[in-house]
Order: structure tokens, then sequence, then C-alpha cells
């Protein structure tokens, strides 16, 4: 199989990780009840529904779960898992769930190379899921430290990698991210970008300086959209290639993925029927996946059908880390699935 390579054209042998990842944590709560309503409202642009709960009352939880999150660690997790080497930065709070995202970490065998603040008021990311009967969630986020990652915290001496896994950060964090893809164009390191739409509604200029470093984009069709505009797949693929990544994803919930790829390739790939019991996770696990793939056989068609398998495992289960597969299990369950891509030269 002919390997994916970078802009440079060339791979880098003296390295300590096959990717690092730079992105957010947190301690993600869990919280689920029979009590909660959904109401709808129409308006001249569409509908949007609301999780609703009473006002002035008090109702019991039916379940409570915590797990450590956030897409930094979520992607630092799934590569991990995928038998490679993996390093993860991001900011924490010196406090105890800063120390459990740590601990959580060194169990799946990643190393922590990022920064504890200083300053006792500013505290680790926390985020709250409520669920909704249809089992689409609602995340009340505490960013904490997350947007005050800074470059000169980094420790250069540690960006030994042949992979950049950047998912969305904000504020002085997203400048950390913007130098680290200068870093990354100066020492031959590859960047996959996951931003989320947050970031894709400052436009395409907003994040230029990112994008044009980027090998891999991988988005869903609103923040697609957000970018480049409404459109088809393939339009939307070929606009967001033209702005420098060398490939291009865009998922789309139950429907189908679109890809486009370094030979100007068109995939378009058939998500499988399951049930989904929580979304937390899925488009980090595809994303991260995906990129296993790449860097294990270079073969986009195979690392399409991991990205498949691997989201729709966490899909099937709660908390965005707990169903993440490994590779060999990931294999097995892709010899077993009739995943239908189709592909055509664009």
């Amino acid at each position: 199989m002919e390997q994916f390579i970078n802009k440079n054209e060339k791979i880098k042998e003296n390295y300590t990780y096959d990717v690092i990842t730079v992105g957010s944590n947190t301690i993600d709560v869990f919280a689920y009840t029979d009590r909660s309503k959904s109401i709808c409202i129409k308006t001249i642009e569409g509908e949007r529904c609301f999780i609703s709960y009473p006002v002035g009352s008090k109702f019991l939880i039916d379940e409570l779960d915590f797990y450590t999150g956030g897409g930094g660690t979520n992607s630092a997790v799934s590569l991990s898992r995928m038998d490679l080497k993996v390093g993860y930065i991001g900011k924490i709070g010196n406090d105890e769930n800063g120390n459990r995202i740590i601990e959580a970490l060194k169990e799946e065998k990643v190393n922590f190379l990022g920064v504890k603040s200083k300053i006792p008021s500013k505290k680790t990311g926390y985020s709250i899921i409520l669920d909704s009967l249809e089992r689409q969630r609602t995340i009340l986020a505490y960013k904490g430290v997350n947007d005050d990652l800074e470059y000169e915290e980094i420790d250069k001496e540690n960006l030994k990698t042949n992979w950049f896994y950047f998912s969305s950060m904000v504020g002085k964090s997203f400048k950390t991210q913007e130098k680290l893809a200068e870093f990354a164009n100066k020492n031959n390191i590859k960047i996959l970008y996951n931003p989320s739409n947050y970031l894709t509604e400052k436009g395409s200029d907003y994040l230029e300086n990112i994008l044009k470093n980027t090998n891999i984009l991988t988005l869903n069709d609103e923040e697609a959209s957000l970018l480049v505009g409404k459109g088809s797949l393939k339009s939307m693929t070929k606009k967001l290639k033209s702005l420098g990544p060398d490939i291009v994803i865009i998922t789309a919930g139950k429907n189908p993925v679109g890809c486009l790829d370094d030979k100007n390739i068109f995939y378009e790939v058939y998500p499988l029927k399951i049930k989904v019991v929580e979304a937390t996770g899925a488009g980090d696990s595809f994303a991260s996946s995906f990129l296993a793939g790449i860097i294990k056989t270079g073969d986009v068609e195979f690392s399409l059908k991991l990205a498949i398998v691997n989201s729709h495992s966490v899909l099937q289960y709660k908390g965005a880390k707990f169903k993440l597969l490994k590779f060999k299990e990931a294999k097995q369950k892709i010899s077993k699935k009739d995943i239908i891509i189709e592909k055509e030269k664009l």
C-alpha cells in the first residue's frame, strides 16, 4: 500500500511519539433522568429542540457516571489503544481533577506533556452532560484552564513526533496551536485538525495559519458549511481542500461520510445501522481512528473503515472512552461488517 506522506515528501524517522495530541481535557459527569422533557420550537429558520426541567422542583437522578473527557484526551486514548506511541499536551488545574486526568492517561499509556496551572483559582475543565428522552445530549461546559495554554510553557524538547492531532481550542490555547503549526511546518511534523463549530463560525481566514499547514482536516457537515457555505459533500470537500489540507473528511451524523483524499478520489462511506446510546466523543474517535489507520497502513479506504467501526463502538455506550477499540479488535470488526464505500475520481 502506498503510504500517505506530507507536503515535504519525507517521513521523519528520529522521533519519540507517533502522535502528540493537543486539545482540551475535562472531567465529564453524565446525569440521566426520565424527568426531562423535550420541547421543540418552530421558527422561520427551522425547528430547534430543547431539554427542559420544571422550575422550582427537585427530582432524583437515575444514573450518575464520571469519566475523563475532552477532545485532546479522548483522541490520545483512542490512538494509544491503536498501539501507537502517544503524548498529550493541554493545561490542567493544580487540583484533584487534574491529577485524575493525568492518572487516567498514564493507565492508557499516554504521556502527559502538558502544563499544570500555578494559579489556585484556575481549575481543571468540567462538563455536565444532560441526557434527553431522545438520547440527544446537552453539555454544560466549564472550560477552566483549557483556554490558557501558552506556547512558552511547552517544553519543545518533548515535541519529537511524526504527527500532531489538534482538537478545538480557543483563547490563548488557539494561538498556541497556531505557533505549533508553524513549528510543525519547520520540523516536518504532519497535522490532523479537528475544529469545532465555535472555531469554524469565525471563518476560514481566522483558521488560515493552521489550515495551510494541515494534512488531514476532519469536521462535521455543520462545521464545514460554516467555513465554505452549504453544498453537497463533494463540493464542500473540494472547497475545504483548496484551503490547504491534503485530505478532507466530512461526517454527517446518520448520513454518509464524505472524504476527498490527496489523489482527488472522493469516498462516500455509509454508516452502519446501530442503536445510539450516547454521542459524546464519537467525532474524536472517528478522527483519531482514521489517523491511526493512515499511520499504520497509509490506506485511506481501510482508515475510513477503522474510523467507522471505532466511532460506532463509542456511540453504543456511555462515555467518550469507555468502548474505544484496540487495533486488533477493530480489524476483527471490519472483517465481520459489510461497510459500504463508494468512490470516484474528481
